[in-house]
Order: C-alpha cells, then structure tokens, then sequence
C-alpha cells in the first residue's frame, strides 16, 4: 500500500502503525515498511528513504475483509488523509479514499478476485492467422 499524494508518507507510515497494533489485521498478514521498489537506496547507518510502501506479507486464514474492515477504521479516524493505492501481486491495483461500505467492498473484491489471465504470449495473433499451423 502507498499514496501517490505530496506528503502522503506520513499517510502511509501511520497506515502502517494502525496495522501492526490491530489484531484481526497482525493476525491476518505481517505488515513491513519497506522502500519503495523505484526509490533511492539510502546510505548505510540512515533511515529509511523518503519513499516508503506497506507491504504484506499474507498468512493461513488471511481474510480480505479483515483487512478492508481494519483500513476502514483507520481512514474514519483519519478523513483527510490521501487516497491510498493497494497494489497486488499480480500488477493490479485499488485506489481507495474513504473508508465507505462501497470501499470495504472494493478492496475485499480486488482481493479475493483470482489473479489475472496471463497474457496471450502471441498479442497480435500472427501465429494464428490463416496459413499458420492452428490457424484456419
């Protein structure tokens, strides 16, 4: 989870605190602060980079809506806090603003929707043209 908004970071890293102390979530999935996959490495012996994600790291007996329920009351505690971006594992993301019913549904349905097709390794379907073998 990031935000794509100025000054979002302090956003992200008090996302990450509620997470870690609420137990439904802490029982569902470890939570890690970690960089940001495109941000500068930081020298040895500083802190953390400016850049910063909330990943996590899913356990036996995840629920998505635990999660959902636990971001919720996070943002009800926070309405002015930036949009979040919940990025899965297979490239597709959520982006949430509020912690609504219609918002606890959208991050339970981008979670429990089965990963993506992979792609069709011949896009353009040259290889199933007429006068190809397989093609008609």
């Amino acid at each position: 989870m990031t935000t794509t908004a100025d000054g979002g970071q302090d956003a992200v890293r008090d996302l990450y605190r509620w997470l870690r102390e609420d137990p439904d979530a802490r029982r569902a999935a470890t939570p890690a602060l970690v960089p940001a996959p495109d941000a500068p490495t930081p020298p040895p012996g500083t802190a953390m980079g400016a850049v910063e994600i909330i990943e996590l790291v899913l356990g036996q007996g995840f629920s998505a809506l635990n999660l959902a329920l636990a971001y919720a009351a996070w943002r009800g505690q926070r309405p002015a806090a930036p949009p979040i971006v919940i990025q899965l594992g297979d490239g597709r993301s959520v982006t949430v603003q509020d912690g609504s019913a219609e918002t606890v549904r959208r991050i339970v349905a981008a979670l429990e929707e089965p990963a993506a097709r992979p792609r069709d390794p011949d896009p353009d379907g040259a290889g199933s043209g007429p006068g190809t073998p397989g093609g008609s």
